[in-house]
């Protein structure tokens, strides 16, 4: 017989203990894997907000993150509104009324305005114009696609498109009705829009939101920026063919801007950044925010400590699982002396027996540890849909973290022999004849 044979006859006459050795590093395998892996789509869900077709946020002074958190990835609450007259600071000359260019208008490509406030069904709602899905990009930076229908237009004005994930999870399609609530799920129940176009899935946080006209968001109650008092409201636009007026100008607010920045002759797109950010910081009106620079400052300070400290934590629970390799194969080393004694009577020689016993490590390790691999992968599929619909990127049974995993089994087989080595040397110096006496 082999010596791979002798150690799986020892494994299986122990069977009991040897499966509960292995079930305790599998679990603990596992845990790692799953912690291995959700870290992975932790940092793949915030850095799905770095190319979205903007390089920076303008919103009301306040904290930068919250601008953030709040503009690309639906979550935390709006600091203030900005005025419409400052969005308009950043439109060209052919986009204002007044013909002028507006002041920081040559260091902008692309300015597209967002209004938040309101939910539909725990979806956040967003206000914008057109310009979001024809002109920004998606996470990879390709343009936007549709899977059913197409984007709204701006004179559309109570017209909405849904991401993937809402539109998956609520059963909605094209041509579909939704009211949102003002300010939260059970707010005042607001005009129906109509679903034009239902986003294709984007892996981003885009997936999560349900995207409205802005004009028909500012026609909601409760939408229009209250005037001083005695102050008369400004011009109404044209009207809408449907007969409804847009909001005067001096009663619009923005929640932010996403800016895509230009590139002035000569300079990079990051100098015009740099460069804006500051005289719009210095300024009183608003705060500039460079997407990437915050979501990897998060990162760094939150992000991934926390992530380091459950592999530690992790990591710890392998060790303990690895102690019980050592314990099991210490507590049956006396039952095995007499084997190990016959063995050797039989002309098996010492580096044999201490083989056998590394080699039965070996198997436990590599047993439990593809169990635990499997079942960590289980695990990351078992929560998948409430991930991708919390963080808007896909998660499943084969969602994985390459490298990690591919060192994982190695280490444990390492880890299964250092703690064999002192049942393998007490095995490896078993007295022959004490054993064979004593039968």
């Amino acid at each position: 017989m082999t010596l791979l044979g002798i150690a799986w006859r020892n494994v299986r006459q122990r069977l009991l203990t040897s499966g509960l050795t292995a079930l305790s590093l599998a679990l603990g395998v596992a845990l790692v894997v799953a912690t291995l892996v959700t870290g992975r789509i932790v940092n793949r869900a915030f850095e799905s907000g770095s190319g979205l077709g903007y390089n920076m946020i303008v919103g009301a002074k306040g904290s930068p993150l919250q601008l953030v958190l709040n503009s690309v990835y639906f979550i935390s609450k709006p600091i203030e509104n900005v005025p419409w007259a400052f969005y308009e600071e950043f439109l060209p000359a052919a986009r204002r009324s007044d013909g002028v260019d507006g002041t920081y208008a040559a260091s902008t490509e692309t300015a597209v305005p967002i209004c938040m406030g309101d939910y539909f069904r725990g979806h956040r709602v967003v206000g914008t114009n057109a310009a979001f899905f024809d002109r920004l990009t998606r996470g990879d930076g390709r343009p936007f696609e549709f899977s059913a229908g197409k984007n709204f237009r701006d004179d559309d004005f109570f017209a909405g498109v849904l991401g993937a994930a809402v539109a998956a999870n609520l059963g909605l399609g094209v041509g579909d009705a939704f009211a949102p609530t003002h300010g939260a799920d059970d707010g005042k129940v607001h005009d129906p829009f109509k679903v034009v176009g239902i986003l294709a899935r984007t892996d981003t946080p885009l997936d999560r939101g349900v995207f409205v006209n802005m004009e028909g968001f500012y026609l909601q109650d409760g939408h229009a920026k209250p005037l001083p008092e005695g102050s008369e409201p400004g011009p109404a636009p044209t009207a809408h063919p449907s007969g409804h007026a847009p909001l005067p100008a001096n009663q619009r607010e923005v929640t932010a801007i996403l800016l895509e920045t230009a590139s002035l002759p000569g300079l990079p797109p990051e100098l015009t950044a740099m460069g804006l950010r500051t005289a719009i910081n210095e300024g009183r009106d608003a705060q500039a925010a460079l997407p990437v620079a915050e979501i990897r400052q998060l990162l760094d300070l939150f992000v991934k400590p926390l992530e380091l400290l459950l592999l530690l934590v992790t990591a710890l629970v392998v060790i303990v699982s690895a102690i019980g390799i050592l314990v099991s194969m210490v507590g049956s080393s006396l039952e095995r002396s007499r084997d190990v004694a016959i063995m050797r009577a039989l002309g098996a020689r010492r580096s044999h027996v201490l083989a056998t016993v590394l080699i039965e490590a070996v198997l436990l390790a590599v047993a439990g540890g593809l169990a635990g691999w499997a079942l960590g992968h289980v695990v990351v599929g078992l929560i998948g849909p409430w991930i991708t619909t919390n963080a808007g990127v896909t998660a499943s049974v084969f969602s994985s973290a390459p490298l990690a995993e591919a060192l994982l089994v190695p280490f444990l087989v390492v880890l299964a022999i250092v703690a064999a080595l002192l049942p393998a040397i007490a095995a490896y110096r078993t007295d022959v004849a004490k054993w064979l006496q004593g039968s």
